[in-house]
């Protein structure tokens, strides 16, 4: 998911700078958070570009039906008196690329804080609108993987390496390294892949994966409400044990819960062997996420355990569910 944090860039408080204030006060909202091993996050920075939009009543029209009337809805929490700072002022946007739903609500909570917020809100690049104001004007900035900060660059511009720049995110930031990172030609005109249609391939296929997957988690659970519901408890008690990921301890109580449900079901069922040491092998995996193994990041191998759960769960239940239809 990529979420968008819009601030008025004309408020006295920004003086004419560019925004770094901004995106320094929130890496380091995100670097004071308990976990940070998950942290995987692309970067992105700039202002609105919508000059185009506010000429006239008719494209005022199309940008505020791009934002409150999208195509698709999206998550969206912007000011009541947003679309007045975006015909008449300067909007500075911080993008993030990659951030989940529970860490875009924290920082959602905490810039409430800062009178220069306007709200956030995800991007949907299929959506013209948000393309031309996101997708084609705000530049890639950094990335940041747990405590490590990767600064792009253009290619063969090595004397665009702006340590000023990494001086300033780093100066009383906890990061543990800073690097910089070759963008080749992306995000540049010679980029074959920075346009509108490609964007709407990348947002179509990721809404596609959504949509069938969470169409086989919704049969599996409608087919073990009928079939199952013991089972469905003990799936309900094992994902509940998945919410702590990012904390100390996480990855081994996720772990255990799921240790204990196949226990619970190798006593009344024939368990297939193949698929349970594969099982097996991806709860070892999460345990070590917090031993500094070579994968250190829970929230992906997490996930990776429930696909795998739930296709297990599936293989099993699917044969009675074929007899009762």
């Amino acid at each position: 998911m990529k979420i968008a944090f819009h601030f008025d860039a004309d408020h006295e408080r920004f003086d004419r700078y560019d925004g770094m204030p901004v995106i320094k006060e929130i890496f380091r909202q995100l670097l004071q958070r308990q976990e940070t091993t998950g942290l995987h996050l692309k970067v992105f920075s700039g202002d609105i570009a919508a000059l185009d939009y506010v000429r006239d009543r008719k494209n005022r029209e199309e940008l505020w039906r791009g934002f409150f009337m999208p195509p698709r809805p999206v998550w969206q929490s912007l000011r009541p008196d947003f679309m007045d700072f975006l015909y008449n002022r300067k909007i500075f946007v911080a993008a993030f690329e990659g951030m989940g739903s529970r860490l875009r609500d924290s920082m959602h909570e905490v810039l409430l804080n800062d009178e220069t917020y306007l709200g956030a809100q995800q991007v949907h690049e299929a959506n013209p609108v948000h393309w031309v104001l996101y997708g084609a004007s705000v530049l890639p900035l950094c990335r940041i993987t747990g405590k490590a900060l990767h600064l792009f660059y253009s290619i063969g511009s090595d004397d665009l390496k702006d340590q000023a720049v990494a001086s300033y995110l780093t100066e009383a930031l906890p990061f543990e390294s800073v690097t910089f990172e070759e963008m080749a030609v992306s995000h540049t005109i010679l980029d074959s892949y920075s346009s509108y249609e490609h964007a709407s391939r990348v947002v179509n296929l990721s809404t596609a994966l959504y949509d069938h997957l969470n169409l086989v988690a919704d049969q599996v659970l409608l087919r073990l409400t009928d079939l199952a519901p013991e089972l469905y408890d003990q799936l309900h008690n094992t994902l509940m044990a998945f919410g702590d990921l990012e904390n100390p301890g996480g990855p081994a109580k996720a772990a255990g819960a799921c240790r204990d449900m196949l226990d619970s079901l190798a006593v009344s069922t024939n368990l297939p062997g193949a698929q349970l040491r594969d099982i097996m092998d991806r709860i070892k995996s999460l345990e070590g996420c917090g031993e500094g193994l070579e994968n250190p990041d829970p929230l992906l191998e997490g996930g990776r355990l429930i696909l795998e759960l739930l296709v297990f769960i599936c293989d099993l239940i699917m044969p009675a569910a074929s007899k009762t239809e």
